[in-house]
């Protein structure tokens, strides 16, 4: 709505799925760039497989998005190329294999010292409304007495230089920069009337960071602030390495039931009345402080 992986939300306006497109941040452009190593289609088809195999997902739940260059599972989960290229040297690729249905886990989680102190920062294309749900996903996912704190990142450094006139007498030019805040996932968003995804997520990183991404579909913009913070609440359970409870992908996390049909974790959007106690169970058994 995420080790996790970013997956289909069934909308209650209408039975629109809920789910987040996602679009890669671009990125400044060196003055000499690399030339990106290519990866054969082959290839891509075995990283597909180990993909699927390590989130429990079927392998035709598993799709390559070769614009954004990531590995899309259950529709609204994410998992870089270049991450999976970590996570899967050629010698230890595995092969799809079943799993059971209670709450789930990603097999890759966040590390216990990133978990602790996750920030996000918002670019300037998320309207108001968002970042207020935002706001409160993060409130929310920080009130469950878990490891996992989360925080937005609203400033960078600002550094102000007087420089002279060069003309020898006192006075100048004063420049003032700001420099973007220091932040491991980026909210930013997109714009698409031609899909059911309203919102997107990467899961951890291969390095142990919470997932890199999180995009929202502003075409979805109607959707009522309860089932906005809905939304972002369990999008930043992905960035975190959280599964849909209602699909067999991911790990079995202990003490969780099979059913629990109001999670946040659930492949389809509610309005917002708080986490079950099976949510608190899960996310405090993967991240216990």
């Amino acid at each position: 709505m995420s080790n996790t992986i970013f997956s289909r939300l069934k909308a209650t306006l209408g039975i629109s799925l809920f789910a987040v497109i996602l679009l890669t941040q671009s990125c400044k452009k060196a003055d000499v760039q690399k030339d990106e190593p290519t990866v054969s289609a082959e290839r891509i088809e075995t990283l597909r497989s180990s993909v699927a195999a390590s989130t429990g997902a079927p392998l035709s739940a598993v799709q390559y998005n070769a614009a954004n260059k990531s590995f899309i599972v259950a529709s609204d989960a994410m998992i870089s190329l270049e991450d999976a290229l970590k996570r899967f040297p050629e010698t230890t690729d595995v092969k799809p294999s079943s799993a059971g249905s209670d709450q789930r886990v990603y097999t890759y989680t966040v590390s216990r010292t990133n978990a602790s102190n996750i920030a996000f920062y918002v670019d300037g294309t998320v309207p108001s409304a968002w970042i207020s749900a935002l706001d409160q996903a993060i409130a929310n996912w920080n009130s469950t007495n878990s490891l996992v704190f989360m925080k937005r990142e609203t400033s960078g450094t600002t550094t102000t230089a007087t420089g002279g006139n060069g003309k020898g007498k006192k006075g100048g030019t004063t420049t003032t920069t700001t420099t973007t805040p220091t932040y491991n996932v980026l909210v930013t968003t997109t714009y698409d009337a031609n899909t059911s995804m309203i919102a997107q997520a990467y899961y951890p990183e291969y390095t142990g960071t919470a997932g890199k991404q999180v995009t929202i579909n502003t075409y979805y913009n109607s959707l009522s602030t309860a089932q906005k913070i809905f939304a972002m609440t369990h999008e930043l359970g992905h960035t975190i390495g959280l599964t849909h409870t209602d699909q067999t992908y991911g790990n079995l996390i202990p003490g969780t039931p099979e059913v629990d049909a109001n999670s946040v974790m659930n492949s389809f959007v509610l309005s917002w009345v708080g986490f079950t106690p099976y949510d608190i169970t899960a996310v405090t058994t993967v991240y216990p402080k």
